[in-house]
């Protein structure tokens, strides 16, 4: 979840210890939610002040049903400071025969100003939107499960610790010609200090499968037979363990669990093995 200068409501009974909120998903399931939220540091609107930023953060952190939090001010900025004006065309700007902004095109592409049209022209608002689709991206997830540090946990404070946004945070050690980020100066400094990596081609994986040694493929009798006896193995797992297609996500991981600590997964893989660097298997 993501929040833009919040108002009209009230962090002491939405969040905390001991929240009024909802504390189940319509499922049953425990609620978990990663929440951002940004501020101005001038909003003087009632729920999107600094000491609103704060005191929500703080009720965030002790909320059980928090897996991780990110609240941001940006000093000097007012209330809806990426928003302000967007759409309208930068003070300085042209555009081309198609009506498309020459800033864009031509080249310097890559090289532009920030954000004009939000923030006061500082890129706070560009920030802003990159933080919050790094955190869409991060925390919405289907397929893959999010893994590594919370941000709220993170070993450098200005993530973590910090309330306003840190003017170095995203721009420190970026090179600057004539108030504009220097993205082929960047570039350049990336290629020049890569370094080539040897590829240990032992770790490379080495198929044992039975369909490589007798040259079987699809359609084939040997991939036929040992797909069979895949399929036979897993009616055998689900029937043995009582898995079933309308079990919840908790009761399904429980069973599937068990089977694994069983080792009745085991044979529906192709059998790993330790190369001979010994760091690792395929």
């Amino acid at each position: 979840a993501i929040a833009w200068y919040p108002t009209r409501y009230d962090a002491r009974r939405l969040f905390g210890s001991t929240n009024e909120g909802f504390r189940t998903f319509e499922s049953g399931a425990d609620r978990r939610v990663a929440v951002m939220a940004v501020f101005g540091g001038e909003d003087n609107l009632p729920g999107a002040t600094r000491e609103d930023a704060a005191l929500l953060r703080e009720r965030l952190e002790e909320d059980p049903r928090i897996k991780d939090c990110m609240v941001k001010v940006f000093p000097g900025q007012g209330h809806g400071f990426a928003h302000a004006n967007l759409g309208w065309e930068a003070a300085g700007t042209t555009t081309n025969e198609d009506g498309l902004d020459d800033r864009f095109s031509g080249e310097d592409y890559g090289n532009v100003d920030p954000l004009a049209g939000g923030g006061g022209g500082s890129g706070d608002a560009e920030v802003a939107c990159l933080l919050s689709t790094a955190w869409m991206e991060t925390y919405g997830r289907v397929f893959l499960p999010t893994v590594g540090t919370p941000v709220r946990y993170d070993a450098d404070d200005r993530w973590s610790a910090q309330l306003e946004m840190d003017d170095g945070s995203l721009l420190e050690g970026r090179r600057r010609r004539n108030g504009r980020t220097d993205v082929r100066a960047e570039l350049g400094e990336a290629v020049a200090r890569h370094e080539d990596v040897d590829v240990d081609l032992r770790r490379m994986s080495r198929s044992r499968s039975p369909l490589s040694e007798e040259g079987g493929t699809s359609g084939s009798e040997a991939f036929d037979e040992f797909e069979d006896e895949r399929e036979r193995m897993r009616r055998e797992i689900l029937e043995r363990y009582d898995i079933r297609e309308d079990d919840d996500e908790e009761t399904f991981d429980r069973k599937f669990e068990r089977a694994r600590e069983d080792g009745a997964l085991d044979g529906l893989l192709l059998d790993a093995y330790m190369d001979d660097s010994g760091g690792a298997y395929w």
